[in-house]
């Protein structure tokens, strides 16, 4: 298990959040998630493959989000 801090921007409200814990959370390997739009971060439990990292990077960019590096 890992744990991991992305730096996300784009979110300005609770829906926002809603839409990026919806989107990650049911990706496979992924335990947990819990998005902060004022803090633009999503603080991410996954398996630790870097596929699985990946996959929530896309999930989050698909909500029309940006994950910055």
């Amino acid at each position: 298990m890992t744990v991991a801090t992305l730096k996300v921007t784009g979110m300005h409200c609770p829906k926002c959040t809603a839409r990026v814990e919806k989107a990650v959370g049911v990706l496979e390997g992924v335990m947990g998630v819990s998005a902060d739009f004022e803090a633009d971060k999503v603080d991410l439990t996954y398996d630790g493959q870097p596929s699985t990292l990946d996959a929530v990077k896309a999930a989050i960019t698909a909500e029309e989000f940006v994950v910055e590096s």
